[in-house]
């Protein structure tokens, strides 16, 4: 790649300060929800737009955007996607009625799509063998601290003002664009071919479709909305699916599913992204509905959890050079089922904070951080120039499917089953306590069940004699950082 001088780590910081927004944007307007509510007189159904109008843009664009990046470069795409995300963010904090404020969230949903694979492409570019491993455990820990802490930020700025959860993301892209301009080094390989646009509709529908429909799911149940939503998704899915055999430029490159690495990591990271996002979710309602705490001081309670998850990512980083990063993931993936079950267990509606919530969460928190960073590394070893981008697609795509799936499925459990111990009686604080502990139950199954993947991964050649051919070398400045190929010592 062409190179500008600049330390490699030092454009890593613009890289991981700009997906820190990104994800940080899909939770930090929670707090601000009933601000918003009143304030632009949304219905409880269309305020759910706010949130839903990021996520599916941000799933659903996903694989679109990786894709563009390997074709048109990757520093080009990044650039764009940066000028995106600030615009839509600046029209967010300036909306004055509700369908501008859903409009502009999904206009920094696809902004987001666009940034986020074309950064985790830029990285894996940047970097060879176990510094590449750390600079993507490195990038996936703060995505995930950016995830556990947007209910921090979103309540204290909400306390400003509720436009100030979208008008803060303005100042800092800016920095980050300028500094991107002159640091951030031009791509060395691209692919060859054109965009597959019936791919890029087929897909882009499909995952847009079907994560309305497991959204509408966790909320209305089987209703009319979310059956076609989830029928006209398996459709248009399908229809991807026999458009990647055919075309001669598929959007995801053939050879990606030929390193069962790379399948198994991404299957692996659905559950890790269900676990992260509804987890979360789960918890922080707790707190309110249960609890009887303010957002603010709800978000002060999951300080110690988003704690517990960077030291949990930090050290997941540093046993990457003695353990293979699969090994890792399923190591992280079974200390988060034991922590579920406890949590569970203990899950009060009153009583002891530290030993019923914080602890427990803690111990939670320290799994779901050495996941995240390990199945980051574990979907990306052993690629080359043609195909990051496709590959850094796949892997965001799939952490926001499973984080919808996981948000559904573990509140709706949690809803359930209160209605069920309403109606035989329980109080209506202890019903909530049950249901949210019956949830936390079914988060630790969904642990226990991702591990026998993780494992099935761990037996494969690693990556390295099943992936797809490195391009030959090319002469370059001696300066210039040279494209990542799959090093020996690359392993998932």
């Amino acid at each position: 790649m062409t190179g500008t001088g600049s330390s490699p780590w030092r454009t890593f910081t613009l890289l991981a300060a700009t997906q820190f927004m990104v994800v940080l944007d899909a939770g930090i307007v929670y707090v601000a929800l009933p601000s918003i509510q009143r304030q632009m007189d949304f219905s409880p159904a269309g305020l759910a737009w706010v949130m839903d109008a990021y996520m599916l843009a941000f799933g659903g664009f996903m694989l679109l955007g990786g894709r563009a990046a390997d074709l048109l470069g990757r520093r080009r795409v990044f650039l764009v996607g940066l000028v995106v995300f600030a615009a839509a963010s600046l029209a967010c904090g300036l909306s004055t009625q509700a369908w501008q404020l859903v409009g502009a969230r999904a206009a920094q949903g696809l902004g987001a799509a666009i940034v986020s694979p074309a950064a985790m492409a830029l990285i894996i570019e940047l970097f060879e063998g176990e510094d590449r491993h750390k600079a993507l455990g490195v990038f996936g820990g703060i995505g995930g601290l950016a995830g556990a802490t947007g209910v921090l930020f979103g309540g204290l700025l909400t306390s400003v003002g509720w436009q100030w959860t979208f008008l803060v993301n303005v100042p800092v892209i800016l920095v980050v664009l300028v500094r991107s301009l002159r640091v951030l080094p031009s791509t060395g390989h691209r692919a060859e071919g054109g965009l597959d646009l019936v791919g890029a509709l087929t897909s882009t529908g499909g995952l847009c479709l079907a994560l309305y429909g497991i959204l509408r799911l966790g909320g209305d149940g089987w209703g009319t909305g979310a059956a076609a939503a989830l029928a006209g998704s398996a459709a248009l899915l399908l229809a991807f699916l026999a458009r990647q055999l055919l075309a001669t430029a598929p959007l995801i490159p053939r050879t990606l599913f030929r390193v069962r690495a790379v399948v198994l990591g991404n299957l692996a990271n659905t559950a890790v992204g269900g676990l992260m996002f509804g987890v979360f979710f789960l918890v922080t309602l707790y707190l309110q509905s249960v609890r009887g705490y303010s957002p603010l001081v709800a978000a002060l309670a999951t300080v110690p959890i988003s704690l517990a998850l960077f030291a949990g990512s930090q050290l997941a980083i540093r046993a990457f050079g003695r353990i293979r990063p699969v090994a890792a993931l399923a190591g992280g993936l079974l200390v988060q089922a034991f922590a579920l079950a406890d949590w569970a267990l203990v899950l009060a509606p009153r009583g002891n904070l530290l030993t019923s919530f914080v602890l427990p969460g803690m111990v939670w928190g320290a799994g779901l951080g050495a996941s995240v960073v390990a199945a980051f590394v574990v979907c990306t070893s052993g690629l080359h120039g043609p195909v990051q981008g496709a590959a850094s697609g796949m892997v965001s795509t799939t952490l926001q499917v499973g984080g919808a799936v996981g948000l559904a499925v573990f509140s709706a459990t949690a809803a359930r089953h209160t209605e069920t111990a309403l109606a035989d009686g329980t109080g209506p604080v202890e019903a909530m306590a049950a249901g949210h502990a019956l949830a936390l139950w079914a988060a630790a199954v969904l642990a226990v069940l991702a591990i026998p993947v993780v494992v099935w991964a761990r037996h494969t050649r690693g990556g390295r004699d099943d992936a797809p051919a490195a391009p030959p070398a090319q002469p370059r400045p001696a300066a210039d950082r040279p494209t990542a190929t799959h090093a020996e010592g690359d392993r998932p």
